[in-house]
């Protein structure tokens, strides 16, 4: 039987008027989605649940996302500056080659990281704007290629450039210090001037990067993908610096496509495994504590798309939340946990089966949950 079951699910708290981060939205816009969501397996679990920790600050301008800080916390790393790249790295060079990694002498998985990703920048009329990660879908082959046309550059610089993963690069952090560096998610969509690196050497870094962009800009790949109608590989993005640390059991096992997350389920040995498409597909990876983190609103959340994001939360409602509901009601789940976030908050609850019973949880003001995702969408 599952014991606990947390469901870490980003994005999934409308934006308040004013926005929830840097870029706000029209008060009547903010009304309408909370008015058109229908979410009843969502709201039964949150007016009977527990309030756990809330995120409570007033700084629309922090470089990670709240579910980075969240984990962050349960795993007692920094929260002002959470290290995800030491464990992304982890996480793809399980993915390249487990083997290896599983005889790895320690001192190849320590040390200090940082993640050079590479991106998509568009210029829109005055500014530069950061394209969601999710939206470039880059091949082994083209990854090859790119990283070959840059090796002169690195040799020149004395960079030693890891490239697990097509989608993530690593070079050590000493390279150019502790840049203070933004979650590519977090600035994607956004005016970048405000979310670019900063620091001692954040000058050496912007040349490199410069001379990257120049490199990469009528290479063979980018052309090829153009012609293809798809997005041109045409900077990188350097993020999530830090150390890698000793982290907790985070639960007996970890769903998640975030390689953050894996990172640090390998790290605190946990069950690691992809997420399923839905609650019924969870039963397949045993008993004990299970930790999902489901990322499905991010992309029409951050494009401002709110037709599809009121869809997929919908059917987050239909695959998650409520079979979810019905497993907690008929013994399945002993208790779930929530964390919901959008972009600058996190809120966390918990419920118990002998929660469901408490029926005067969903009387009056308690019981209007629209009230409760109104709230945590103000800015705490």
């Amino acid at each position: 039987m599952m014991t606990q079951l947390t469901l870490i699910v980003p994005f999934s708290v409308p934006p308040g008027p004013g926005g929830d981060g840097a870029d706000g939205i029209d008060e009547r816009v903010s009304d309408a989605l909370l008015r058109q969501l229908e979410l009843p397996a969502l709201g039964k679990l949150l007016t009977r649940a527990t309030p756990g920790p809330r995120e409570r600050h007033d700084d629309p301008f922090l470089r990670s996302l709240p579910q980075e800080r969240w984990l962050a916390s349960r795993a007692g790393l920094p929260t002002d500056r959470v290290p995800t790249a030491p464990y992304m790295r982890m996480a793809d060079l399980r993915q390249t080659d487990a083997a290896a990694l599983a005889n790895a002498p320690n001192d190849a998985l320590d040390g200090a990281w940082a993640c050079l990703q590479p991106v998509h920048i568009h210029a829109a009329r005055d500014h530069l704007v950061l394209v969601h990660p999710e939206q470039l879908d880059l091949r082994p082959d083209e990854a090859t290629a790119l990283r070959a046309a840059i090796d002169e550059l690195l040799a020149e610089a004395g960079i030693a450039l890891e490239t697990p993963a097509p989608a993530r690069w690593y070079l050590p952090e000493a390279t150019f210090g502790e840049l203070e560096a933004t979650t590519p998610l977090r600035a994607a969509g956004r005016n970048i001037d405000i979310w670019l690196q900063a620091g001692a050497r954040a000058r050496d870094w912007r040349r490199l990067q410069n001379e990257i962009q120049m490199t990469w800009h009528d290479h063979p790949v980018n052309e090829a993908r153009q012609a293809e109608g798809r997005l041109a590989v045409n900077s990188v993005w350097l993020h999530g610096g830090g150390t890698m640390r000793p982290v907790p059991k985070l639960a007996d096992t970890v769903l998640t496509d975030d390689a953050f997350l894996s990172g640090l389920a390998l790290a605190g040995g946990s069950r690691a495994a992809p997420l399923p498409a839905r609650f019924a597909d969870i039963a397949s990876h045993g008993a004990g504590s299970v930790l999902a983190l489901v990322e499905r609103a991010s992309e029409p959340y951050l494009a401002s798309d709110w037709h599809e994001w009121l869809l997929r939360m919908h059917a987050l409602d239909a695959d998650w939340f409520a079979p979810a509901l019905e497993a907690l009601a008929n013994g399945g789940i002993d208790a779930v946990t929530l964390v919901l976030s959008g972009e600058n908050h996190f809120a966390e609850f918990t419920v118990r089966r002998a929660d469901l019973r408490k029926f005067w949880r969903g009387v009056g003001a308690r019981g209007n949950w629209r009230a409760l995702l109104s709230d945590l969408a103000m800015a705490a």
